[in-house]
């Protein structure tokens, strides 16, 4: 599993050079890697993870910022305006990449054509948590609780568009009343969860794990 991790990195690494004439030339100074969400959070947790190895390989520090805001979409828009010297890169995912651009008239960046996609890293599967005390064990049970009260019931997101928000939506089909609270992460909405404040979210199985 470590050599596996390594050669991935050491694999995105060489991808990141922006120029093949010019790639033994960089980095010559540090990288900053953007997660358009608060720390804490599984694109957060990644991003930590792969930028310490990459430090490594590469020989240059390379610093996680985090910018979130609009599910996602302050953080790539300003990697999509940074110049193209591969010195300023995204870690993010689908919501940014893809459902943004579907979910709003005008995006602040094309997907498509503002970045240079390097690689494929991860894949996760997302799961649908409740506080402790919600009285429901199943799936089945959690529906009919939802539709029965779903007028003074709230669920989390990272924000409107990203995919915790999406899936929770799906989910929420046939209970439209149910409130949507937003925020610049995941890790404050599960804050906000174990403390009771929401219901339910759809997050990534590797950050709700944890708390169970």
């Amino acid at each position: 599993m470590r050599r596996t991790m390594s050669s991935a990195v050491a694999a995105i690494a060489l991808l990141l050079a922006p120029h093949p004439a010019n790639a033994q030339d960089w980095p010559t100074r540090a990288v900053t890697m953007v997660v358009p969400y608060a720390a804490g959070g599984p694109v957060d947790t990644l991003a930590r993870i792969l930028a310490a190895r990459l430090s490594e390989i590469l020989r240059q520090q390379v610093m996680v910022e985090n910018v979130p805001g609009a599910g996602g979409m302050t953080g790539a828009s300003r990697v999509a305006k940074a110049a193209a010297d591969g010195y300023t890169v995204l870690h993010s995912g689908s919501a940014v990449l893809a459902i943004n651009q579907t979910l709003y008239k005008k995006p602040l960046y094309n997907a498509v054509t503002d970045f240079e996609h390097v690689a494929l890293f991860s894949d996760s599967a997302r799961v649908l948590i409740a506080r402790k005390d919600l009285p429901a064990n199943t799936l089945a049970e959690f529906v009919a609780y939802a539709k029965a009260n779903q007028a003074r019931m709230q669920f989390g997101s990272a924000g409107a568009g990203s995919g915790m928000h999406v899936c929770a939506v799906l989910l929420d089909a046939a209970m439209t009343r149910i409130t949507h609270v937003p925020y610049r992460g995941s890790a404050p909405a599960m804050q906000d969860l174990i403390g009771g404040r929401i219901d339910f979210f759809a997050e990534q199985i590797s950050t709700t794990l944890p708390p169970n």
